[in-house]
């Protein structure tokens, strides 16, 4: 199959020599709209799929330790970094259904995942559809099951609350812009450079284009709300119980977030040919402060499937 034709950028907000000399910026047509990724290197597919509220810039330091690995993708989910914003509800199956189309786009197959936050719902959602096309799925602070909030920093429950109060979480995310300038340049042990929390913050310039950032903390599944979210994980299930030809790591870190103990021991005790390891000193954006553990553990994986990169 070939290579759909590139559409130009609507933003270029993602500065892709970041990720290494030869990575590429590339925009697949799918469906009504188009999505970004950055791409290097050549054989396997390896995928990097990003979650609330970043971009495929996360991956940029795992990237170039990474080289001639294996081909290298990270997309912009519907809405984020440099794909479109088409007018839809950007619930979860509206991202289901855009990613869905850009693996098709892209015919991928024997495809290694590489999944932190939403991204490891909407991977393993995608890998529990297409079991013929998956080599291997790394997760890391993966949203994958219902969350405790006992389990949670008080300050993001919170947040939380105040985000999912009609008019309210409104103001906060939309007008004043308090989920990209507060909670998430709250969740790294150390600051972010300024000129990286730029790239991030640099789609949603307006109240007009964070309309939709409100819809991934909305939808975070804690303590059974919503229900349409747990659902949406539950379904993956089987696959992730079934699935034993297809090796799987966790990685966990010190504190973490969203990996609770809870999350951790279900993982452990139902999930098909998995390893854990401990990733180190890590909130939850963990490309930025352990890119190198992070692309240690995807070569180790790759070779735990028999891959040759």
């Amino acid at each position: 199959m070939s290579l759909p034709s590139s559409l130009p950028s609507s933003r270029n907000t993602i500065p892709t020599g970041a990720f290494g000399p030869d990575a590429r910026s590339v925009d697949v047509p799918v469906l009504d709209s188009h999505i970004h990724h950055v791409e290097s290197g050549s054989g396997s597919p390896i995928v990097f799929l990003h979650g609330s509220p970043t971009s495929s810039f996360l991956y940029r330091h795992v990237f170039r330790l990474l080289e001639n690995r294996g081909r290298l993708l990270a997309p912009d989910l519907i809405g984020f970094g440099d794909s479109g914003r088409p007018d839809i509800a950007y619930e979860l199956a509206d991202h289901e259904r855009y990613l869905d189309a850009w693996f098709d786009a892209l015919d991928l197959r024997d495809v290694t995942l590489v999944l932190q936050d939403y991204g490891a719902a909407f991977g393993v959602s995608w890998a529990a559809r297409h079991p013929e096309r998956v080599r291997a799925v790394l997760l890391a602070e993966p949203v994958i099951r219902d969350i405790e909030s006992s389990a949670l920093p008080e300050a993001f429950v919170g947040a939380q609350q105040l985000i999912r109060t009609p008019g309210d979480g409104e103001k906060f995310v939309v007008d004043d812009n308090g989920f990209m300038e507060q909670v998430f340049p709250g969740a790294f042990l150390q600051p972010l450079a300024p000129e990286d929390l730029a790239v991030y913050q640099a789609p949603f310039p307006t109240p007009e284009s964070r309309a939709h950032l409100i819809r991934f903390p909305r939808n975070l599944p804690i303590d059974g709300v919503p229900a349409s979210s747990v659902a949406f994980l539950a379904r993956n299930e089987e696959w992730l119980r079934t699935s034993a030809g297809v090796p799987k790591t966790l990685l966990t870190y010190e504190p973490g977030f969203l990996l609770t103990p809870t999350i951790e021991a279900w993982i452990r005790e139902n999930v098909a040919s998995i390893e854990v390891f401990a990733g180190g000193a890590g909130v939850h954006f963990v490309q930025e402060e352990q890119p190198q553990g992070l692309a240690d553990a995807v070569v180790a994986l790759l070779e735990r499937a028999g891959s040759v990169g």
